[in-house]
């Protein structure tokens, strides 16, 4: 009688080491499956952190085209045949700037990398109305970032005074069209 009991205790012992090893097989499992887990999200988490970045430079990027708009309308402006004046037509300043082009595009290089920025010069309201839309478009690596901004020519306010940069401007009064005493300098300026 004994032989059988031992015999019994030492299969039920042997069936113990079975599920001891089986639970132990399965708690590596599981440890592996949270590992892969957590370095499956530090990866996502890398590449959230490198698109936020490369978003914020293509969002500068097309700040910058809105400033260079602006430069470039100034210039447009202040130059022959303008004078510091607003065109009859909306369409003459953006034919003027955009240089018959669709959009305007320039490229900066930095540590290797290249910010690109490129803005549109779009008609705003009625044809006359001295109201332009840019519309600057800025990349970074593969992400892009859009911003447009209404751009309105605001002439002087003061009566008698003159819409120029310069002393080229005529000595006109824009809104009455009287003569203005010009005495050697321009008395306003343009605001963009």
């Amino acid at each position: 009688m004994i032989p059988v009991i031992k015999h019994r205790l030492m299969l039920h012992l042997s069936n113990q080491e079975g599920i001891a090893l089986l639970m132990s097989l399965m708690m590596l499992f599981l440890l592996s499956v949270i590992g892969m887990a957590g370095i499956n999200l530090s990866g996502t988490d890398l590449q959230s952190t490198s698109y936020e970045r490369k978003s914020t430079r293509a969002f500068s990027a097309a700040e910058s085209g809105l400033t260079q708009a602006r430069s470039d309308l100034q210039v447009y402006i202040v130059g022959a045949p303008n004078n510091g004046q607003w065109p009859a037509s909306d369409g003459a300043v953006i034919t003027g700037v955009m240089g018959g082009g669709s959009e305007n595009t320039y490229t900066i290089s930095t540590s290797g990398e290249n910010l690109i920025f490129s803005y549109a010069i779009t008609d705003f309201g009625t044809g006359s109305d001295k109201t332009v839309l840019i519309t600057s478009t800025g990349s970074f690596g593969n992400v892009q970032q859009k911003v447009e901004a209404i751009f309105r020519y605001e002439p002087p306010t003061i009566a008698g005074s003159q819409e120029c940069y310069n002393t080229k401007c005529t000595s006109t009064d824009q809104s009455s069209g009287n003569a203005v005493n010009f005495s050697g300098g321009p008395n306003s300026t343009v605001t963009l």
